[in-house]
């Protein structure tokens, strides 16, 4: 059953640390291993709690979080309701990203590495291209959103606002307006976008754990909650303080119809982070200890909920004040809050999607591409490739409508990530209980192998769960609008039987055990852990 290594002369377990480290690396592994994907050395884990919780902080507070938060509104939810589906869809894929994480803590390697686990050393490229491709359409967002704050600030500035303004009156109210109203300088500002970004990619390597932008992280979350507050005020002192009058927005809709919607909604902010629960091993291969990593993320809900209630009622106000349900705060603070306070809170917007940027949408994704040929492409070439898929997909297109944004976007790719995270989460969790033999993810002819190189009941359960959300059979809305809840479930339900019942007896025999009593887990990684 492929190469047999003695654990306790190639891998350490550091039982206070509760981590362990892979003493030889695998040049020879030309596929599978590169300086990058190694297991980060232990002296190297050196993240703490605050760093997690600044890099959470930063991407909580970004546009697209307070678009989000909004769009309840404008699919006809009541205003508590939007903001409570806001914080239990943001706790439930806390779940999923809390178990993901351990595995990068405690092993020191990224999620394509970690993947290999469950799709096999090859078959785990496939999810890995699917969460890359997903992240790519996420940077062409976010870049579209800096592009979007920077323009802003020049029309304030060149005493432009008119232009924007006539667009506003004609129904054009939407992150597409400015780019509208000044193309030229928007595009060129796009591309220069582009390439600040690059620049500080390349002065972050991965060997280092990435000290520019764990810095960069710690500088600018405190700074990023004051311009969604500054929005806040403004429109409430504009409203008169009225609270009553927001909260007294009540769904509109009835029967099915409010449960479909519920439904979409819930899903869409489940689906929203669920590409960093796939992600965080790229970040919590640093992690101190899983204490630093945990507490550092469980805030993360909550963060949610601040921006939820802060979108929500600003949008509300908004509705109160113009009739418009503008939920772009960009357009917001551009047009409505004066120049000085447009041109500051435009910044900070623009500050905090550049932090969101590069670690939720940049950083995993070219570890992924890396992962395809780690011999040829380092993590910076994975980081040229992303940008690429980025302008190629254009996902930005998406996000110029509450329905594409929703519907065409989170719900789309949510069931896609609900599948492979349910695939996941219930390998690692349930069937190996955490435990596996490190070095062998880097052998190509290892205990990961399966059948060559693929783990048959991932893409099985893949496959299966996709044609019921994606097929048109009946009660397809229902099922589409649940997206990521039920592939998750599905896919666990579908994976677990086929592993214990096929892959571990044909591929895997060297793991004993069962689900009800400690998972499976082979003498030699039992004996390493005893």
């Amino acid at each position: 059953m492929g190469e047999t290594i003695n654990s306790q002369s190639t891998v350490v377990y550091n039982r206070e640390r509760g981590q362990l480290e892979l003493k030889v690396s695998y040049p020879e592994e030309k596929y599978l291993w590169n300086s990058d994907l190694h297991p980060t050395p232990i002296r190297k884990r050196t993240w703490g709690w605050y760093t997690y919780a600044a890099i959470w902080f930063s991407m909580a507070f970004i546009v697209p979080s307070w678009s989000l938060a909004s769009l309840g509104l404008s699919f006809g939810l009541g205003a508590v309701e939007s903001i409570l589906v806001v914080f239990l869809g943001n706790l439930i894929v806390l779940v999923p990203m809390i178990i993901q994480s351990h595995g990068g803590a405690r092993y020191g390697i990224p999620e394509p590495v970690l993947t290999r686990t469950r799709w096999g050393v090859y078959g785990a490229v496939f999810p890995s291209w699917i969460r890359a491709v997903i992240g790519a359409g996420w940077w062409g967002i976010e870049s579209y959103i800096m592009t979007e704050a920077a323009v802003g600030i020049y029309a304030v500035l060149s005493g432009k606002l008119p232009v924007i303004e006539s667009l506003v009156a004609k129904g054009v109210a939407s992150p597409f307006t400015i780019s509208i109203a000044f193309p030229q300088v928007f595009w060129v500002t796009f591309i220069a976008i582009i390439i600040l970004q690059l620049i500080l990619l390349y002065h972050s390597p991965v060997p280092n754990a990435q000290p520019a932008l764990k810095w960069f992280a710690r500088l600018s979350a405190p700074l990023i909650l004051a311009g969604f507050l500054a929005l806040w005020l403004h429109f409430m002192s504009a409203s008169g303080w009225n609270y009553g009058n927001i909260f007294s927005i009540h769904s509109s809709l009835r029967g099915s119809a409010y449960w479909l919607a519920w439904l979409a909604f819930l899903n869409a902010n489940i689906a929203y982070w669920a590409t960093m629960a796939l992600s965080m091993p790229d970040y919590t291969r640093f992690a101190k200890s899983q204490v630093a990593q945990m507490i550092g993320q469980v805030p993360m809900p909550f963060m949610m909920l601040t921006v939820a209630v802060l979108g929500t009622m600003t949008t509300g106000a908004v509705m109160r004040l113009t009739g418009q349900p503008i939920w772009d705060p960009i357009l917001l603070s551009t047009l409505y809050m004066g120049p000085i306070a447009g041109v500051v809170v435009n910044l900070l917007f623009l500050l905090a999607t550049f932090a969101v940027n590069v670690f939720a949408n940049t950083v995993g994704p070219a570890y992924d591409f890396a992962n395809t040929l780690p011999r040829y492409i380092t993590w910076f070439r994975g980081v040229l490739i992303v940008v690429a898929v980025a302008v190629l997909l254009g996902a930005w297109t998406y996000y110029g409508s509450a329905y594409g944004y929703l519907y065409n976007w989170l719900l789309t790719y949510g069931g896609l990530l609900g599948s492979v995270e349910g695939i996941i989460i219930f390998d690692y969790a349930l069937i190996r209980r955490f435990k596996f033999e490190l070095q062998d993810v880097f052998l190509s002819h290892g205990r990961f192998r399966y059948w060559r190189g693929i783990n048959p009941a991932a893409f099985i359960t893949f496959a299966v769960v996709t044609f019921i959300i994606y097929a048109p059979i009946p009660y397809h809305s229902i099922l589409f609008n649940n997206a990521w809840v039920l592939a998750f479930i599905l896919s666990g339900l579908i994976y677990t039987p086929l592993m214990v019942y096929w892959i571990i007896p044909k591929y895997q025999p060297h793991l004993k055990g069962s689900i009800w009593r400690g998972g499976y887990v082979s003498s030699e990684v039992k004996e390493l852990f005893s």
